[in-house]
């Protein structure tokens, strides 16, 4: 899926690499202000996404002619972001339990950028990563780094609701704030620490 496009291009111009890092900031800075501005308010205009982006109502309207098709492309933003951090959490070179503790502490970060992701499920963008994270789990399993008196599945149902449990009490706003910092070291010391096999090194 095309995340961006430019609109500055004349017929036979190349756009420079500037004119493409300004459109990719805009097209950010648009994605996650919709993110913060739907979670609160689902149904918040376009022109109040706009203004809390900082850019011109047409500009959002531009590339996400529709609020359904603004919330696809937030999905599809955190999940280009949840691929990346897996990949760079396995190149690492931990442990499966140090691996999902790497991603954790990522996905919190994403999670907290675009809270409406937590809201529903993006599972078009989803399921690849989802399974990939169920085979990471299997392998650590297998390999006796992780228990193996719980199915993957579920581990990985735990890890992800504790994240997501833990990401929405951070964005109330009667409780003490925390960051995303924060909220994915924890759930990564209690969730992902207490899916290690007994025994296994740490």
């Amino acid at each position: 899926m095309e995340l961006y496009q430019l609109t500055t291009a004349t017929p036979g111009d190349q756009p420079t690499p500037d004119l493409r890092a300004d459109a990719r900031r805009n097209q950010r800075r648009i994605l996650l202000a919709a993110a913060r501005v739907l979670a609160d308010d689902p149904a918040a205009s376009m022109q109040r996404v706009a203004d809390e982006a900082e850019v011109a109502r047409p500009t959002v309207y531009r590339r996400y002619p529709t609020k359904e098709a603004l919330v696809e492309a937030i999905g599809a933003e955190a999940a280009g972001e949840f691929a990346a951090a897996l990949d760079q959490a396995q190149a690492a070179g931990d442990d499966a339990a140090g691996t999902l503790a790497r991603l954790i502490r990522e996905l919190a970060r994403i999670g907290a950028d675009y809270p409406i992701v937590l809201q529903s499920a993006h599972t078009q963008d989803t399921a690849e990563l989802v399974a990939r994270v169920d085979e990471l789990i299997t392998r650590g399993q297998a390999a006796g780094e992780l228990r193996a008196d719980v199915a993957s599945d579920v581990l990985r149902h735990s890890l992800f609701g504790a994240l997501s449990a833990g990401l929405r009490l951070a964005r109330d706003p009667v409780r003490p704030q925390r960051g995303a910092e924060e909220v994915g070291a924890q759930i990564a010391a209690i969730i992902v620490e207490g899916m290690r096999k007994k025994g296994a090194p740490a």
